[in-house]
């Protein structure tokens, strides 16, 4: 696919004069190997000036390859000005059943980068990273960001995006250790001495117990199968299922395999039958942290991603809930915009915490969900469905 182009003049568009130039001259390209050195001279003027955290990927392979069929693939590509990488981007085509009908959309634009973290000549970079990502693919949706407050979700906000939270359920499995390594909570000094009270005078401990009770929680399904891969039974789930939501990523074994490849041992995936029907599975991981921003050091196990029909949520999330505890977890983790299965987190002993994880819907792609009154609450996303599972 060829480049676009752009030429942003300073005095129409308030950009500052760079090197003498009178204007940006805006050039975005796919990202090909011969532009690997430029990419690493884009990462270390981001890091001379300061910024530590965002870098663009300095190889141009993806992770999903746009190989013939395949879902997902991904595509890179690089803003340009005069012969120098100032940014980038990368989508992620997925299929999803969109009403019913299957669609390809993408996800993106993801890590939209731009020399503006360190030189505000280049602001509107990001802008038409998004532009061109719109006019690449129309259907397009973004997932995480990090909250309200961060650059690319006020971005897609200011471009009449559909925003919406999508909830964070956490169970606590041990209060004590919680209590120790809730950094998110632990920011200030008074926060810090209730934590210790909580933890130190068992008030904590009981607090926890009593909200997260819930009578007949658990459920009596007949089979669980901690699965390597997934299998045809993965095939009959989707069928199933597809037509249960208004909008659902593809999730088919092929799909699956290529997201949650049986090569990684961080995955662990749960299949749910009853009488030798299969009915649901989940994808989960269990990861130590350490010094992590929100978790400090605590074992946390997630669900990242599910399946099944919105009346059986909650056997797939008793079990999957089940499962991670017997394995040691102190904290349990999901993002679940679909209201089923939010209630079966609910009624399965979860809490509602705050959400940085932002479902943003492009203009079009609201358009094809309308009306949205109707579909909002039987979109059917959580973390398998953004930037990635593991990233927390």
């Amino acid at each position: 696919m060829g480049g676009s182009a752009w030429r942003c003049e300073n005095q129409a568009l308030g950009l500052r004069s760079v090197s003498g130039r009178d204007y940006i001259a805006v050039e975005i390209k796919p990202y090909t190997q011969d532009l690997e050195p430029l990419v690493k001279a884009f990462n270390r003027r981001l890091r001379t000036g300061g910024e530590l955290n965002w870098t663009f990927p300095e190889s141009c392979i993806p992770r999903y390859p746009g190989l013939a069929g395949k879902n997902p693939y991904q595509e890179l590509f690089l803003t340009c000005d005069h012969g120098e990488v100032r940014g980038g981007y990368l989508l992620t085509h997925y299929l999803f059943a969109l009403r019913g009908q299957i669609v390809r959309i993408a996800c993106g634009p993801q890590l939209n980068t731009s020399e503006a973290i360190v030189d505000p000549a280049y602001g509107l970079t990001g802008a038409l990273n998004v532009r061109d990502a719109l006019q690449k693919q129309p259907l397009l949706y973004g997932l995480g960001m990090g909250g309200f407050e961060e650059r690319q979700a006020k971005l897609l906000a200011s471009m009449k995006w559909r925003m919406r939270q999508v909830p964070f359920f956490f169970k606590v499995l041990k209060p004590s250790r919680f209590f120790a390594n809730i950094t998110y909570l632990r920011r200030t000094h008074g926060n810090r001495i209730l934590l210790n009270m909580a933890r130190y005078t068992g008030i904590g401990w009981a607090g926890i117990r009593i909200a997260q009770f819930r009578p007949g929680a658990r459920n009596s399904w007949d089979e669980i199968e901690n699965c390597d891969s997934f299998g045809p039974w993965a095939d009959k789930v989707w069928n199933m299922c597809k037509d249960k939501y208004s909008f659902v990523a593809v999730r088919n074994s092929d799909t699956l395999n290529t997201l949650y490849p049986p090569s990684d041992p961080r995955f662990l995936r749960l299949l749910v039958s009853r009488g030798g029907e299969h009915m649901g599975w989940a994808v989960m991981l269990d990861t130590q942290m350490s010094g992590h921003k929100h978790f400090g050091n605590m074992r946390v196990g997630s669900i990242v991603d599910c399946l099944a029909e919105p009346e059986m949520a909650g056997r797939v999330v008793g079990y999957a809930t089940s499962f991670l505890e017997q394995r040691g977890v102190d904290l349990i983790v999901s993002n679940q915009a679909n209201s089923a299965w939010g209630k079966a987190f609910l009624a399965a002993g979860y809490l509602i915490g705050p959400s940085n994880f932002i479902l943003a819907l492009s203009p079009m792609l609201v358009t094809r969900l309308q009306p949205m009154e109707a579909a909002r609450d039987h979109i059917h996303m959580n973390r398998g469905d953004g930037d990635g599972p593991i990233h927390l």
